[in-house]
């Protein structure tokens, strides 16, 4: 209290250095009570004791603070040059009669009709309101010399929309502008209800560091190698820049009290590792703080009290790992909290205890592995919260519950946006295979998951046993039917796979989602559907191949053995598993190729580039195309033939022809429904084509498996009625055809077989 003294009436301290200062700051005068009185010797001395210039005593100018030195003036003898007022002060001649009231009692300007003309030349000179006449360029201008002006200040009525008239003036909002040289002048020479952009943005000294420069009201003693605060800053500083000095190796608990003004502080890279608690107590004026980039580990319970009107706190780039329970407790008012790229590993209950006003919190970018119930408590208020950058694998299912103004959250992965759906943004978005409660994301999806699994694992299965168990004459039409069946039946596992998976983890898939889709069985997964779709395709291949020369070209062409249909199959089946197993090994190329999706489908039919797309474009793209274009184009020729044959007139074997053109359109439609619209998507994806994400789970349960379904009935059961029905003597629709061609080319010999 030695720099302070007490004023008793209005019971407040003030500073000593305005004790004594022949100005009553008490409302009783108790400053001023009791001051030593000095004699003047060379100028006048004033009745309250103070001491002016002998030349300022009756100069109509009030220098003494209780006006003294103008009193008692009368007959006061004025130097060459002067006038005397009416009440004695002196006054400089030519200053009579020019608009100004320079003398106290104004009597310069009284009788002085006969003095002026109130002619003004109009196009150099603007007229005043009182009649003075000055120059055009003082027109909404003010100077450091008032008398450049009209006396009334009429010169700068109106200057609303008037532009400056020379670039270095500084126009004042919403009114006149002002010379340069009243720039930064520490007066406000702008009207009080402008803005002030005269002493605005100036550099000065207010402190006793001159390394460190004022703007306005900030200082700014950035990268000084400072260890301390600056003294003798000044009352009208209101924010302090102090980044990248070295305040925490001297960091006392009293550094920051006499900084109670302050409302912003910037303490960023300060190598402070430690903040006691109550550190900021004194600040409560404080609205900013920015503790970024410094060496804190550790927060402890209160270490921010004494800080109600805080409402932006940034401690972003430190290496926090630890923050107590009631750590923010005190921060009433504070709006937005920094803790991204820190070491945190988890939030307990009660972190943020007494945030009960904040907005915007940021977590990004640190080790949290874990959100336990209750580590949001507290914030009712929160808006936005940021999680990105996090490995989080366990979140408690009330983690999130009370946060009724959370309106955007911020996470790694979709899953956890499960745990707040009444979020309005959460990010990233969802997958498209999946909800937030199950791999299947309907009913409709979930029911066909099952139906064509089945179909496919027990069609296919009937086809292997039936064509194993009932030898048919072409033993080589019938091995690569077989071969087609367990490619086909892999799809059927697949499919139950996944749906196994979808009914264990249903309503709680979200949560294993991650290690679902890294998983060993979601990679052997996604490895049987890709195996089982090339190899059914190169098999159709084979077998539409086969049937083609055996009906269109039957003595002209060496038919295919057992032996060659055997290495064929078994080069088909290695050339599968290599195209699919590849993606399996190590190489960062492909990057958990499987596992991209829920579904473990390699497709690619997204506008995205991950890792891998060129081979996954390479497989189902252009090799599916290449094959669905010569499959096509080897039905289309063998009809053709059919239509051409001398037999196609009769009316029972015309019947059987009608039968045969129908399974061979069925059989091309069903390829082209199976492998043109995932040939399309991919191409119009290659071309930027945002798909709606819901395309792509009907495509993955729908599209892929309809060949694994359908070709037991078009290549096997559709024959049944052929082979079992007795008493039947009606050829097969390949019986008819390689009967026509025969008696076409007059060769018909050998009886006919049936598929």
């Amino acid at each position: 209290m030695k720099e302070h003294f007490w004023c008793p009436i209005e019971k407040r301290c003030l500073p000593n250095s305005i004790r004594c200062n022949f100005i009553q700051e008490c409302l009783d005068g108790y400053d001023e009570i009791g001051c030593e009185l000095k004699t003047c010797t060379d100028g006048f001395q004033c009745q309250n004791g103070q001491c002016v210039d002998q030349t300022q005593r009756c100069d109509s100018k009030l220098d003494c603070f209780d006006k003294s030195d103008e009193m008692n003036c009368d007959n006061f003898p004025c130097p060459n040059g002067y006038r005397n007022c009416k009440s004695g002060q002196c006054i400089p001649e030519h200053f009579w009669c020019d608009y100004f009231d320079d003398c106290l009692d104004k009597s310069d300007e009284l009788n002085c009709t006969t003095m002026r003309t109130n002619q003004c030349n109009g196009k150099s000179q603007f007229r005043c309101d009182n009649g003075q006449c000055i120059g055009n360029e003082y027109r909404c201008l003010h100077t450091s010399d008032s008398r450049h002006g009209c006396a009334d200040g009429s010169n700068l009525f109106n200057c609303s929309n008037w532009i400056c008239q020379q670039n270095d003036q500084i126009k004042c909002g919403g009114s006149y502008c002002i010379d340069s040289h009243l720039k930064c002048n520490q007066k406000l020479d702008c009207p009080v209800l402008s803005d002030w952009a005269d002493e605005q943005f100036c550099p000065f000294f207010c402190s006793k560091t001159k390394q460190c420069p004022c703007i306005d009201t900030t200082i700014n003693c950035s990268d000084q190698d400072l260890t301390t605060i600056p003294d003798g800053i000044e009352d009208q500083i209101l924010r302090m820049i102090l980044k990248g000095n070295r305040i925490g190796q001297n960091l006392t608990l009293d550094m920051f009290n006499r900084l109670t003004r302050m409302h912003m502080i910037d303490l960023t890279d300060n190598d402070i590792s430690f903040i006691p608690p109550g550190l900021f107590r004194k600040l409560w004026k404080l609205r900013v703080l920015h503790l970024r980039k410094n060496n804190i580990e550790q927060i402890e319970p209160y270490t921010f009290t004494g800080l109600p009107n805080l409402g932006t706190l940034t401690l972003n780039g430190n290496k926090i790992f630890l923050i107590r329970e009631y750590a923010f407790s005190g921060l009433s008012s504070l709006k937005t909290l920094d803790l991204s790229n820190q070491r945190i590993t988890s939030l307990h209950k009660n972190t943020f205890a007494g945030l009960r006003s904040l907005k915007n919190l940021d977590l990004s970018g640190n080790q949290l592995t874990e959100l336990d119930d209750g580590a949001f408590s507290g914030l009712l208020n929160v808006i936005s919260i940021d999680l990105f950058g996090n490995s989080i694998n366990r979140v408690g299912s009330k983690t999130f519950l009370g946060l009724n103004s959370l309106k955007q959250i911020t996470f790694d992965e979709f899953r956890f946006c499960c745990l707040v759906r009444h979020v309005e943004t959460c990010h990233p978005p969802p997958n498209e295979f999946s909800s937030c409660e199950d791999l299947m994301s309907n009913t409709i999806l979930r029911i066909c998951i099952w139906v064509l699994g089945s179909v496919a694992l027990i069609g296919n299965l009937f086809v292997i046993s039936w064509r194993w168990k009932f030898k048919t004459v072409n033993r080589v039409h019938s091995f690569l039917i077989i071969n087609l069946a367990l490619g086909d039946f892999l799809m059927g596992i697949y499919l139950l796979i996944i749906a196994c998976v979808d009914a264990y983890y249903r309503g709680i898939y979200f949560i294993v989602d991650a290690s679902w889709r890294q998983s060993s069985l979601c990679h052997f997964a996604g490895f049987l559907s890709t195996l089982s779709s090339e190899f059914s395709v190169f098999a159709l291949l084979v077998i539409t191949i086969d049937r083609l020369i055996t009906i269109t070209f039957p003595f002209r062409i060496y038919k295919m053995r057992m032996k060659d249909a055997k290495l064929i199959i078994a080069i088909l089946w290695l050339v599968s598993i290599l195209l699919s197993g590849l993606p399996l090994l190590r190489f960062r190329y492909f990057d958990n190729f499987y596992g991209r999706s829920g579904v473990c489908l390699a497709l690619h039919i997204t506008n995205e580039r991950p890792n891998g797309w060129e081979y996954s474009v390479f497989i189902f793209l252009v090799l599916n195309l290449i094959s669905f274009t010569l499959i096509c184009g080897s039905y289309l020729w063998m009809f053709i033939a059919a239509r051409n044959t001398q037999m196609a007139a009769r009316s029972a074997e015309n019947h059987v022809q009608n039968r045969m053109a129908r399974r061979m359109m069925f059989i091309v439609m069903t390829d082209f429904w199976c492998w043109m619209p995932i040939i399309t998507l991919g191409i119009v994806s290659l071309f930027g084509v945002q798909i709606p994400s819901q395309v792509f789970a009907w495509i993955a349960v729908f599209v892929l498996p309809l060949n694994a379904a359908v070709n037991p009935t078009l290549y096997t059961l559709s024959g049944l009625t052929f082979n079992m029905k007795k008493g039947t003597n009606q050829p097969s629709p390949q019986s008819v055809i390689r009967m026509s061609i025969r008696q076409n080319n007059g060769s018909f010999k050998g009886k006919t077989s049936y598929l």
